[in-house]
């Protein structure tokens, strides 16, 4: 890394409550459960904080690193799609090599400051920083932690003593025990550090109040479908308990700060979270209806039977046998598994202009296809390509549920109306955000919407929603205000100004300039940082690429 030119700075503290949501802060805080947040809100400015399309935490967190979107950035989701496929993946991951060059750490650095970052997702393989960066989710798990510099690895101790709390192996109570000691955890080797010595950005992310709701939703709702009243007993406060711990551990941190007047601290959630979508929606036999797109002869509209059984027994395997299982395939066979599972096999591509393309349990994707991108392509780029998509993003606003007459889109978009940037064409070409009952479906043909089967409400009963949570307090920022309209992509731009730097002109979001009372504003300036061209990402061992996908696994992100 480049010597970095030293300049004066205001010391920033960014505390990441990965997936948090003001609907479960805000009572917590009522009832005086989260005194320290509370306190924050009263001496700062908060408010809702809009994640990406999809409100994924691959995505998310990049996009807040950067201050760049996807589209710009490169990193969509966990795994790179692949449209000139039908399965539309890549069996690769993204990892932090996607984005290193432009991410608000190695901006800082280059300034001069002294940077620690602990827990931040989406930084594996860690990278150099003025200062340290042990690196966040997904990451593979064993003895010895990845940091940056390697040997702070010896200092840091074992990172084996208790489970990785991503290790959904576990029984219940070994994971609500495991996330509470990982919490701790990070929290200890935040408070070390900041006690030796002195930083101007320190990030920290907790990740239970993600996976924790993830897994523990059906106790803690009794209006969810597949609500468990007797694990309730039990497990019914066990996420609330984790936002409890979480405010436990900002206090801790707040004590740490020897002239806490003079920092300015940010509290923030990539995305927001709540009940598992409970209706399927089959865009795909609604295409069909429509005539743009064509079963093959001879076969079923709905999962072969074979696929169904596979389906079933797999689900029936414990999540960490069933991952073993997976990732032990070949690349190519378990992509033929994910294009079997979204029942592409069925489809005639000679007779289809669209297809349904999974993405997220809130965002579905329509892609064209096109002469050129897809092996079998028979729309031409172009005029035909254009009015295409603007016919379906209009169909699709306007699309309902038979039964209920409850709008099942939110948004139909095209790409462009969403993201700018290299990486556009990565992107399908529609993304078509549900409405909070909905989730997408694989069949051909049948009903436009189903029941989600009740197993798989019961297995992963909490999915991400698109608006998260965001507070700041310190020098110069309002007191008591609740802003509206703050977007994560407009975190880093916002921190940088808090600190005294210039914003790069390579980041898309905007300074957050009203959080900030009058007269401490000041002009927003602009400067180029050395930041480097997009490479082509890391290159994972098999080791690390399993590592990691039993993790993401574990949280349902590769679900199929």
């Amino acid at each position: 890394m480049q010597k970095p030119t030293v300049v004066p700075l205001s010391p920033v503290i960014v505390i990441g409550l990965d997936g948090a949501t003001w609907d479960i802060a805000r009572p917590l805080m009522e009832t005086g459960c989260m005194p320290n947040l509370a306190r924050l809100v009263a001496r700062g400015t908060a408010g809702p904080l809009a994640s990406t399309v999809p409100p994924i935490s691959a995505a998310a967190w990049v996009t807040f690193l950067t201050g760049q979107n996807p589209g710009r950035h490169g990193v969509y989701q966990f795994r790179k799609f692949d449209l000139s496929t039908y399965g539309g993946y890549r069996d690769e991951f993204a990892t932090s090599g996607d984005y290193q060059g432009r991410s608000l750490p190695e901006l800082v650095s280059q300034r001069g400051g002294r940077v620690g970052s602990v827990g931040v997702p989406m930084t594996y393989p860690p990278f150099a920083v003025n200062g340290f960066l042990v690196s966040g989710f997904p990451r593979p798990f064993g003895p010895a932690p990845q940091v940056y510099p390697e040997s702070m690895a010896r200092d840091l101790g074992r990172w084996d003593e208790m489970p990785d709390n991503f290790n959904f192996s576990l029984s219940p109570e070994e994971t609500a025990r495991a996330a509470d000691y990982w919490v701790q955890k990070y929290t200890d080797i935040s408070l070390d550090a900041l006690n030796e010595q002195e930083f101007d950005l320190f990030l920290i992310v907790w990740n239970s109040t993600d996976n924790i709701p993830h897994l523990f939703w059906k106790y803690a709702d009794p209006d969810y479908p597949a609500y468990d009243a007797k694990g309730a007993q039990q497990f019914g406060q066990v996420i609330n308990h984790q936002y409890e711990v979480a405010d436990r551990e900002i206090g801790r941190l707040l004590e740490a700060i020897p002239e806490p007047g003079e920092t300015t601290i940010f509290v923030m959630s990539d995305h927001g979270m709540g009940p598992y979508p409970h209706r399927q929606v089959h865009l795909n036999a609604w295409l069909a209806g429509q005539g743009l797109l064509r079963r093959r002869a001879g076969t079923s509209g709905k999962s072969r039977r074979f696929n169904r059984m596979v389906s079933g027994l797999r689900r029936n395997l414990p999540t960490q046998w069933r991952e073993r299982l997976r990732h032990r395939m070949p690349a190519g066979m378990r992509a033929n598994l994910f294009a079997r599972h979204m029942n592409l096999s069925n489809v005639d591509w000679s007779e289809t202009q669209v297809y349904r393309f999974k993405i997220f349990p809130s965002v579905e994707g329509i892609v064209v296809n096109m002469v050129g991108r897809q092996s079998e392509g028979i729309v031409s780029p172009g005029d035909e390509y254009e009015r295409l998509c603007e016919h379906l993003v209009e169909m699709l606003a306007e699309l309902t549920d038979p039964d209920t007459g409850v709008p099942i889109v939110a948004r139909a978009s095209r790409r462009e109306e969403l993201f700018e940037g290299p990486y556009l064409d990565d992107i399908p070409d529609i993304l078509v955000e549900l409405t909070a009952d909905y989730t997408g479906g694989a069949a051909i043909d049948g009903p436009l919407v189903t029941p989600m089967p009740m197993d798989q409400l019961s297995e992963y009963s909490a999915s991400h929603h698109p608006t998260g949570l965001f507070v700041a307090a310190g020098p110069g920022v309002r007191q008591g205000e609740w802003l509206e309209g703050a977007n994560i992509v407009d975190m880093a731009p916002t921190i940088l100004y808090s600190m005294g730097l210039p914003i790069s002109p390579a980041m898309d979001g905007n300074v957050l300039i009203d959080l900030f009372s009058p007269d401490a504003r000041k002009p927003v300036a602009f400067e180029e940082y050395e930041t480097q061209p997009a490479a082509d990402g890391v290159q994972l061992s098999a080791d690390e690429e399993a590592a990691i996908r039993e993790q993401l696994a574990g949280l349902g992100y590769l679900r199929e």
